[in-house]
C-alpha cells in the first residue's frame, strides 16, 4: 500500500512523505497505481525545483518521497495542494492501494 502522509500547520502544508509499492499488479506487470502516483510526485518535484528554488529539501528514492517546506511561498502551497489533490483523486478510484493521512502540527 502506498502512504500519503502530509503534515500542516494552519491548514499550510509543512512537508509531505509517500512511501511504499501499491501492489495492485501481478508480478512482472505494471502498476498503474504506482506509475499514476510516481508521475504525479516527480510533475509537482519538477514544478517545486522550477518555480520555488531552494524551498524545500527533497528527498527520492524507490518507492519513497519526501518534501520538507523550508522556505514557504503562495506559489509553494499551490504545488504541495495540487500533489495532495492528485493523490486524493488516485484514491478515489483505488483506495485499496492508496491512503492518505493529514495530520495538523
Amino acid at each position: 500500500m502506498i502512504s500519503v502522509v502530509a503534515h500542516l500547520k494552519q491548514f499550510q502544508i509543512q512537508s509531505i512523505t509517500i512511501s511504499g509499492h501499491a501492489g495492485s499488479a501481478k508480478h512482472n506487470e505494471l502498476d498503474m497505481v504506482c506509475a499514476q502516483v510516481s508521475a504525479c510526485s516527480v510533475g509537482c518535484l519538477n514544478a517545486i525545483d522550477q518555480l520555488t528554488e531552494d524551498s524545500c529539501a527533497i528527498e527520492m528514492e524507490s518507492g519513497w518521497v519526501s518534501i520538507q517546506v523550508n522556505k514557504n511561498s503562495e506559489t509553494l502551497q499551490i504545488i504541495l495542494k495540487t500533489l495532495l489533490i492528485q493523490c486524493e483523486t488516485i484514491q478515489f478510484s483505488n483506495s485499496d492501494y492508496i491512503q492518505i493521512e493529514k495530520v495538523e502540527v
